[in-house]
Order: C-alpha cells, then structure tokens, then sequence
C-alpha cells in the first residue's frame, strides 16, 4: 500500500485494534500511525564532546560539593 492511498475502514480497525492492546491498561494515548524516525533540524549538529573537556567538567562538579573549598 502506498503512503498516500487511504487505508480501508477494516484496515484501520485492526490497527486500533492492536495499537490498543499495546497501550493496555491506558496508560498511554492511542497512537495508530507513529513515524519511529528521529526528527532533529537538518542544521542541528550533536554536541562536540572530548574526554579533557568531561574531566574538567567532573572536578567541577567535585570541588561544588566539597564544602570550604
């Protein structure tokens, strides 16, 4: 089946049907047509993240919780 066709009245029924025994006992929303893929802005980059730069960060963090110093 193509992306853009509507999908049939049975097609659809089972989906909730599924997606409903999924989400037992409710605690979630219903969600029938879920896109898994990651959205991130194209432009977006991770952050840059080193080991020198995590170790500074850590005696940092170290020296706040050491009272007096």
């Amino acid at each position: 089946m193509m992306m853009n066709e509507p999908k049939s009245k049975i097609a659809l029924d089972k989906e909730l049907t599924e997606a409903l025994k999924q989400t037992f006992p409710a605690s979630d929303p219903v969600a029938v047509d879920v896109d898994d893929a990651a959205v991130r802005p194209v432009d977006r980059r991770p952050p840059l993240i080193n080991k020198a730069l995590v170790n500074e960060l850590a005696r940092k963090a170290a020296r706040r919780k050491r009272p007096g110093k």
